[in-house]
């Protein structure tokens, strides 16, 4: 593939490959509106797509759990599809607290197409202890959380939803239905934040 054109001249990007592709959700924590065609599609190469991600959430109901969430994780053989997000470092800090349950990795050698060089790519990948079950506290899939993944990934092709599909490994999960929050509210407050 040939090298991306038309983001010369910046060099901090994030790998959106969850919620990430969502230009909305972005415009939401970073408190600026970003266009869907300034997030332009790119393959991350030697990483594979899971739901293994723990985080604890409250549905609107009040139940309170660990949210299922999207993550990738190393694995030489696999390919996932995306988004690339030009941030400033301090729309890095935001996305990192909003993603408080991953690190901030670099995967630039591992994007296509190539960006220019010098250019710094960094994907969320879920901490290692929060990715199992947790006793005494259930799991389920937020629907609303799917529901918003699948909307944004479907809004760039019919192709780039299968392609999605294809490079997400099957998982058996129980979903909620309903509206949720971060049990955490600094985290809450990063992916919400207040209006005014």
């Amino acid at each position: 593939m040939a090298p991306f054109t038309g983001l010369s001249g910046h060099e901090l990007f994030i790998f959106g490959y969850g919620s990430l592709v969502s230009s909305a959700s972005v415009s939401r924590t970073l408190r600026r509106e970003i266009q869907q065609q300034h997030m332009p599609l790119a393959l991350l190469h030697g990483f594979a797509r899971d739901w293994e991600i723990r985080v604890p959430i409250v549905f609107d109901d009040g139940h309170a759990c660990n949210g299922q969430f999207l993550d990738i994780s190393p694995q030489p053989d696999a390919t996932v599809n995306g988004v690339l997000i030009p941030v400033t470092e301090g729309e890095l800090e935001m996305l990192s607290r909003r993603e408080a349950q991953y690190d901030a990795v670099e995967v630039g050698a591992r994007i296509q197409p190539a960006l220019a060089p010098g250019a710094k790519v960094l994907a969320f990948q879920g901490r290692h202890e929060f990715r199992r079950d947790t006793p005494q506290v259930a799991s389920y899939r937020p629907y609303s959380y799917r529901s918003l993944v699948e909307t944004a990934v479907l809004s760039r092709g019919e192709d780039f939803l299968a392609q999605f599909h294809a490079m997400t490994k099957p998982a058996t999960v129980n979903e909620y239905q309903g509206g949720y929050r971060f049990a955490d509210p600094a985290q809450e407050l990063a992916a919400r934040p207040l209006a005014g």
